[in-house]
C-alpha cells in the first residue's frame, strides 16, 4: 500500500513538474543572459546590470506616481527583463522600454494607464534625476512627439518578441501562503523582511531565470537568514514544490549581489538613429 501511494505522488509530480516548463517556458538559461543581444553589441556584464536595476528602479518609482497596484508594477518589471533578454540596449533605449513596460503591464493587469500620462510621469522623473525644475511636458513639444512613438515602437516589438501571449506569475501568493499559521507559522516581521525581498529581486534576473515557486522559498530562506529566524526544515518544505537547494543558493546570490552594487545609474549605450533629442 505504502509502495503504491509513493508510486502515486511520484506521478503527481512528474505531472506537476511537465505543467511548470509549459507555464515557464521563458525561463532562461545563465548561459543565454551571458550571452545576451547587448553582450553582442559591446554592453559590458556590469553596465547590462546597472541597466537592468536602473529600468526597474524608474518603472517602481512610475507606477507609484501612476497610482498603479503592486502586481502591475511587478508585473512591468519582468515584462522588461524579459524584455531585454532578446533584444539589445543598443537598440532600445531603457528608458522607452520601462515606459513600453509600464503600458503594457497596465492592460494587461486591467489597470489601463493612457501613455501620455506615461511619459508625464517619466519625464517628470528624469528632470528630478537631473536636478531640473520639475515643470509639466507640453504635448506640443517634440519631445513628447519623439517619447511617444519610440514607446510606442518598443511595445510593439515586446508584443512581437512574446510571440503577442504574455502571462506572467508573481511569487507574492505563494509567499504569504507558505508564511501563514497553517504552514511554516512565521512571524510578522518575516513575512515583511520576505515580501520586501520578493519585490527586490525583480530588479535582478532571478524572474527569467527562475520560477515563482523557486523565487518564494529562496527568499524565504534569504528573510530567516537575515533576521536569524529558524524555520523547520524536516522534512525540506521547498521539496513540495520541487524546488532544489542549488536554485534557491543562486537565487539568493542574485538579491545579496543587487546589494552589494552602487547606485544604478543611466548608461548611454542606446543609439539613436534618430537627429532629435530623447
Amino acid at each position: 500500500e505504502g509502495e503504491r501511494e509513493r508510486e502515486r505522488r511520484r506521478e503527481r509530480r512528474m505531472s506537476s513538474s511537465s505543467s511548470k516548463c509549459d507555464r515557464f517556458k521563458f525561463l532562461v538559461s545563465s548561459s543565454v543572459l551571458a550571452d545576451s543581444e547587448s553582450r553582442r553589441d559591446g554592453v559590458t556584464l556590469e553596465e547590462e546590470k546597472s541597466l537592468r536595476v536602473y529600468g526597474c528602479e524608474i518603472i517602481q518609482r512610475g507606477c507609484q506616481l501612476l497610482k498603479l497596484h503592486q502586481q502591475a508594477c511587478a508585473t512591468s518589471q519582468v515584462i522588461f527583463q524579459r524584455f531585454y533578454c532578446k533584444r539589445s540596449f543598443v537598440d532600445f533605449k531603457v528608458d522607452f522600454a520601462a515606459m513600453a513596460a509600464v503600458w503594457l503591464a497596465s492592460k494587461l493587469e486591467e489597470s489601463p494607464r493612457a501613455l501620455r500620462w506615461i511619459i508625464q510621469v517619466f519625464y517628470r522623473i528624469e528632470r528630478r534625476r537631473k536636478g531640473l525644475a520639475l515643470i509639466p511636458l507640453a504635448y506640443s513639444d517634440p519631445i513628447f512627439s519623439n517619447w511617444r512613438t519610440n514607446v510606442t515602437v518598443t511595445e510593439r516589438y515586446m508584443l512581437r518578441e512574446f510571440g503577442f501571449s504574455i502571462r506572467v506569475e508573481h511569487p507574492h501568493k505563494l509567499v504569504l501562503v507558505l508564511l501563514s499559521p497553517q504552514v511554516l507559522n512565521a512571524s510578522r516581521e518575516l513575512t515583511q523582511e520576505t515580501w520586501n525581498l520578493v519585490n527586490d529581486s525583480l530588479r535582478t534576473t532571478a524572474c527569467v531565470q527562475f520560477s515563482p515557486e523557486t523565487v518564494a522559498c529562496a527568499m524565504i530562506l534569504l528573510g530567516s537568514r537575515r533576521l536569524k529566524e529558524s524555520l523547520p526544515d524536516k522534512p525540506a518544505w521547498w521539496e513540495m514544490f520541487d524546488v532544489s537547494k542549488q536554485d534557491m543558493e543562486q537565487c539568493i546570490d542574485l538579491v545579496n549581489d543587487l546589494y552589494k552594487r552602487p547606485k544604478a545609474q543611466a548608461i548611454p549605450v542606446w543609439k539613436d538613429l534618430s537627429d532629435d533629442d530623447a
